[in-house]
């Protein structure tokens, strides 16, 4: 349809522009049965200026040409036009001839004879009187009459600025009556349908207020004025002859504005911009009524038509609706009738031909059909429309019943109210929610939303937050089922309107179990699991608060760390189940003797704390007594066995101090600490002046520093050699030493963190940083790992026990590629024998492997030989105060070489510390002493500065 539709606009074009501009100037001959002609293969055509006589011009042969004229005229000049006549009838024959254009200036026709003598004249302008505009349809006649045989000239003068290229036509008179009743006829029916449509299509707007029925209604209205236009009748009835091509121009761009709008209408996809150029014709036209320029708004007009029509046959074709492919059709087909009307305008501007009865009704149909076929197409698309509509009900319909299965279905409690709590509607599942049997019965027995409410005043302030945001997402609220029991619910609704009238919907779902298990975890949060007493998190946090916020202002905050004596015998005696019934009923006589006058905590272990807020220093301290007296006469039964406790308590006044809560728990901790050191079974206030609790505070420090110093590497390896007495040197014999960094630079010997990280277990990483870097040194040295003899690397009694220490030292060995051979381990007499199984687990599993061990400080300890007869190992070191005054006190001489002796029976090796002089080196030598180590056999220094013997 689209490319037949293209190419019958492309014949109708090329058929109008191959119309040929010029004819042979011939006679016109006419008879008693002569109708009507065509004048224009008949005429000449001359410019003359206005002034000049008729007879000048028409004897100036060389300025007549056989063309019709399409230029405008210049000024102050007129266009002549002639034609021969002759007449070969036997009777005088009426003629009138006839010009399509009444809007021109000047029009004057004078009628010669064969001698060149005006016989019959007349003239019209643009201000003529009605009696040349004959008949109904309003036309300018000029009446002659010509005698048999009589040849005759017609002049016609014309002045007119505008397009002076029309039709001429030689009339017999009955014909010309004739051919205007016919004319008439399809006037009015013209007429009459374009005014049919444009009624139905007005009306119908008013119903149904479509865009496309209104501008398609003003367009048949346009329609009808352009009719009425061409065919003069504006002229008859008003005095407008003048400004006839602005009223036409001013119709045809109104048509395309209002077409345009209709184009708008149908294809509903056209982008603004489209919308915006589909406008520009329409300006255009009206910018050439502006001009004032008659010829320039007679062509621009048939331009801009067809520019127009162009534009709207694109948008039909490229943003056309897929879903009613006839719309597009139908409308193309329109707007082809349309340009096929324009074509037939434009052959009869071209050719100056007058149009036929039947061609003028071709011209009335295509009318009539385009109109048509712009109605047929807004029909199309109010039709699709409607039936897009209809599908949207229906599936707003399908999905209403969708819906109204969810929410009869739903498994949430779904439910409508209006704000003052009158139910409206409830779903199956709302009713069980709240416990009633179906819906007719809980709409007949709540009266207000407010009795499903425990708290009346939830529901108000719910109704609060809705007006203020128009909608409340997950609510928790608690709410009472029609048998008066309670459960928790979560709520969420809006606001809605509905004729005026605000309602609230919402959907409720039980969450009864999650939030009881909420509540559970924030209990298990803020409370000991086994006992139910605050925990060490929850306790922190309220002391912190108490210290930030002391209520009232400056009360007093005592604190009270409890560490319980003796439960470690329990716990190992009888199992941690033992262990837990003690803690458990300890926590129960604890609160029962405080009587809700502190605050309880258990901080882990067997270890407590006690807050007191408001009360008075001494208070506390009674508090402390008591729960101390409690403890004391508590017995613990546990199958047939009967078990005494005890505890120490440290005292602080938080509110003498200036610290944070952690602090204060330290500085209680300490306290309590110091009550244990003394005896147990008291309570220690802490003081900054206790000498005790300086003591303690500076172990604290320096496990800080140990800590510290394993993290960043703060430690430094010395060595000490020892070398043989009775063999010459054979290689390299040493011990290595410890030293810490300290803050100030200073290195720090080990006597003095030693023992805070004995008591605080952590001689087991202090041991593993020594042996990890010590073999790492040697890795990193082969020649003098080749040289070595000997290397002793100390160990502490509670690294001896450690499996996992163990178990680094294993493969380290493996590592660092370093012999077994080469290595001694050095323990402590007195923990060795402490730890004695320990100890022999250890030393079998290295000396298996080839490790060598050494019994450290022999004779500072126990001193037992048994315990020495039992242990596997190869060197006995004889301790320094033995040594260091052995040449002046004969009981130690005495000691040494005892010692000497039981080792040499045992066959191990004897190293003797403390020598400081050359003297006691020989001395030890003449003993039998295998080596000698100390500043008289050399200094300690860095092993990163190893240097041998």
């Amino acid at each position: 349809m689209f490319k037949l539709a293209l190419v019958a606009l492309v014949v109708i074009f090329c058929s109008v522009w191959s119309i040929p501009a010029t004819a042979q100037n011939l006679v016109l001959n006419t008879d008693n049965a002569f109708r009507s002609a065509d004048l224009q293969p008949y005429i000449s055509s001359a410019i003359a200026p206005k002034n000049q006589a008729y007879l000048k011009v028409f004897h100036q042969q060389n300025h007549w040409h056989p063309d019709y004229y399409l230029s405008p005229l210049p000024a102050d000049h007129r266009l002549w036009y002639q034609v021969h006549l002759a007449h070969n009838g036997n009777k005088p024959i009426r003629l009138v001839l006839r010009v399509d254009r009444l809007s021109l200036d000047q029009v004057s026709m004078m009628v010669l004879d064969e001698r060149e003598r005006i016989i019959h004249s007349a003239s019209s302008s643009a201000e003529k009187d009605s009696s040349m505009l004959s008949g109904t349809l309003p036309s300018l006649d000029f009446p002659l009459e010509v005698q048999p045989e009589q040849q005759v000239t017609l002049l016609v003068s014309i002045a007119d600025p505008g397009l002076v290229s029309f039709p001429f036509r030689l009339w017999q008179q009955e014909a010309l009556e004739e051919h205007d009743d016919h004319n008439l006829i399809l006037f009015g029916v013209a007429v009459g349908t374009l005014g049919i449509l444009f009624g139905y299509f007005f009306i119908s707007y008013l119903y149904q207020r479509t865009a496309a029925r209104f501008w398609l209604s003003l367009s048949n209205l346009l329609f009808v004025g352009l009719i009425v236009c061409e065919e003069g009748l504006f002229i008859k009835l008003l005095p407008l002859a003048n400004y006839a091509e602005h009223i036409l121009t001013a119709l045809v761009a109104l048509v395309m504005f209002t077409l345009a709008k209709v184009t708008h209408s149908l294809f509903t996809r056209l982008p603004t911009q489209l919308r915006l150029l589909n406008y520009l014709p329409s300006i255009a036209g009206l910018v050439l009524v502006a001009t004032n320029a008659p010829y320039l708004m007679t062509a621009g007009t048939f331009a801009l038509a067809a520019i127009g029509g162009l534009l709207q046959l694109f948008y039909a074709l490229f943003y056309r609706d897929r879903r009613n492919k006839a719309l597009s059709r139908i409308f193309m087909v329109a707007w082809g009738f349309l340009f096929a009307l324009l074509a037939m305008q434009i052959s009869v501007m071209l050719d100056g031909k007058s149009l036929s009865t039947a061609e003028n009704l071709y011209m009335a149909l295509m009318l009539m059909f385009a109109s048509l076929s712009f109605g047929v197409s807004v029909e199309l698309k109010e039709r699709n429309a409607n039936f897009q509509r209809l599908l949207a009900k229906e599936r707003t319909i399908s999905n209403l019943h969708y819906f109204y299965d969810l929410f009869r279905n739903s498994a949430e409690g779904l439910f409508t109210s209006t704000l003052e709590g009158q139910l409206k509607s409830v779903n199956p599942a709302m009713c069980s929610l709240f416990g009633y049997a179906d819906e007719a019965t809980m709409l007949a027995a709540v009266s207000n939303t407010k009795m499903l409410y425990v708290r009346g005043e939830d529901r108000d302030l719910l109704i609060g937050e809705i007006l203020e945001h128009q909608v409340v997402m997950g609510r928790e609220i608690k709410g009472k089922r029609a048998d008066g029991s309670e459960f928790w619910f979560s709520i969420s609704c809006q606001l809605r309107q509905e004729e005026g009238d605000n309602y609230l919907y919402g959907s409720i779902f039980d969450i009864t179990e999650r939030k009881q298990s909420d509540i559970s975890l924030e209990y298990l949060a803020t409370h000991d699991s086994l006992t139910g007493v605050y925990n060490r998190r929850e306790f922190e946090q309220q002391l912190h608060q108490l210290i930030e916020h002391p209520k009232p202002h400056n009360a007093p905050v005592i604190l009270l760390y409890l560490d319980l004596d003796r439960f470690k015998v329990v716990n190992d005696t009888c199992g941690h189940k033992a262990g837990d019934a003690l803690i458990k009923e300890v926590a129960q006589l604890l609160q029962n003797t405080l009587d809700g006058k502190g605050i309880l905590a258990r901080l882990g272990g067997d270890e407590f704390a006690v807050l007191f807020k408001g009360h008075q220093e001494d208070a506390a301290y009674l508090y402390g007594v008591k729960m101390l007296n409690a403890v004391q006469s508590y017995r613990f039964i546990w199958e047939n066995r009967i078990f005494t406790l005890g505890v120490s308590i440290g005292m602080l006044n938080c509110s003498q101090y200036e610290a944070s809560g952690e602090q204060m728990m330290s500085m209680a901790d300490a306290a309590c600490y110091i009550a244990k050191e003394q005896g147990r079974n008291q309570i220690h206030r802490y003081s900054s002046d206790d000498e005790s609790l300086k003591r303690y505070e500076q172990e604290l420090d320096w496990v800080s520093s140990i800590n510290r110093a394993l993290e960043e590497n703060g430690f430094v390896l010395f060595y000490q050699h020892f070398r043989p007495l009775n063999k010459p040197i054979d290689g390299d014999y040493y011990e290595i030493m410890l030293r810490m960094q300290g803050d100030d630079g200073e290195l720090v010997p080990p006597n003095a963190f030693l023992p805070s990280a004995e008591r605080y277990n952590l001689n087991a990483n202090i041991d593993r940083w020594v042996v990890e870097n010590t073999f790492k040194w040697l890795a990193g040295n082969p020649e003098h790992l080749a040289s070595l003899k000997r290397c002793n690397i100390n160990l502490s009694g509670h690294s001896l026990a450690n499996r996992e220490l163990k178990l680094f030292i294993l493969n380290a060995f493996e590592k660092y590629a370093i012999p077994y051979s080469k290595v001694c381990f050095e323990i402590t007499e007195t923990m060795a024998i402490i730890k004695m199984e320990d100890t022999l687990q250890f030393v079998r599993t290295f000396k298996q492997l080839g490790c060598l061990f050494a019994l450290d400080d022999f004779g500072s300890g126990f001193s037992s030989y048994t315990y020495l007869k039992h242990l596997p190992i190869n060197t006995v070191k004889i301790d320094g105060s033995f040594v260091c005054d052995m040449l002046n006190d004969p009981v130690d001489l005495a000691m040494v070489s005892s010692i000497k002796d039981v080792a040499k029976a045992l066959g191990m090796d004897t190293v003797a510390e403390f020598v400081e002089s050359e003297a006691t080196m020989v001395e030890l030598g003449r003993m039998g002493v295998d080596y000698a180590q100390g500043i008289g056999v050399a200094e300690p220094a860095p092993l990163s500065e190893f240097k041998s013997l």
